[in-house]
């Protein structure tokens, strides 16, 4: 039954979080379901693998062969599949996109968060922005897992869409998957692989809650270390500042955002 109800969660696109919260609450409580999160997320994956196989997918391929054959084999898709002839992954670059990262590919943003699918599939939009500061598409993709194979084989399948044109900065999330496979195939100095700023500061209330709720001065101190800094020397003393005056030597997650804050503090990637 559980299963089952699960099953039907996923086909309606519905979280595995909020999936956990709705069968906790027919359980009195999580401790009494009998299986975990990550359990969830595990059947979800077969799920997601066994009906990817179906005529969805061969449906799909059918659109992008019809679209190639229409742009007289401009558009460019490619298929990555397993030893069972599932798919793994999908790169589809149209001739507009094609050009537009000619013209405007210096900065290249790559973004996995995105599950917006039936299949909880990551999908990634590749893209940028141009003179007139509008988002433009460089590409798309579509994946089965978050690996570092499989996100190699997106990066160097879209390279060779754009005729292996690198970009000067490339801007992610920070999954360490995806930043191992960057430096793989984009390497420094070729690029500058930086984070998105908001993915990171999204996380602030949760991190910082209690310097937050017992300092309320905190937070407007910590904003203009980060937001406006206008040198990383500027950056340097603001953050000494505070990690002196709010005794933060310890905290871990300071600790780390200020190891890599030349992929993420303004001061530094502008």
């Amino acid at each position: 039954m559980t299963r089952s109800l699960i099953e039907l969660f996923n086909k309606s696109g519905i979280e595995t979080s909020k999936v956990m919260k709705f069968l906790s609450e027919t359980k009195r409580g999580v401790e009494n379901l009998g299986f975990s999160n990550q359990n969830v997320r595990n059947l979800v994956r077969d799920i997601r693998y066994r009906v990817f196989d179906s005529g969805d997918a061969e449906y799909g391929l059918l659109l992008l062969r019809e679209l190639q054959e229409n742009i007289f084999g401009n558009f460019f898709y490619r298929l990555n599949v397993d030893d069972e002839n599932r798919v793994r992954g999908l790169v589809w670059v149209d001739p507009r996109s094609m050009n537009a990262y000619k013209n405007f590919g210096d900065v290249v943003t790559f973004d996995s968060t995105y599950r917006m699918n039936r299949y909880c599939m990551p999908f990634i939009p590749i893209t940028g922005v141009h003179h007139n500061y509008q988002n433009i598409l460089f590409g798309f993709a579509l994946v089965r897992d978050e690996t570092e194979a499989s996100y190699k084989w997106v990066l160097r399948t879209w390279l060779e869409a754009v005729d292996n044109k690198l970009p000067r900065i490339i801007i992610t999330d920070q999954d360490i998957a995806l930043g191992n496979s960057i430096a793989e195939v984009m390497p420094i100095p070729q690029i500058k692989h930086t984070y998105y700023t908001w993915h990171i500061s999204s996380k602030f209330p949760e991190k910082l809650s209690y310097l937050y709720t017992n300092y309320p001065e905190f937070k407007t101190e910590f904003n203009a270390c980060v937001y406006k800094s206008l040198t990383p020397t500027e950056f340097e003393g603001r953050w000494k500042q505070l990690i002196e005056k709010y005794d933060l030597e310890d905290h871990a997650w300071l600790n780390d955002m200020y190891v890599i804050r030349t992929q993420w503090i303004g001061a530094y990637t502008k």
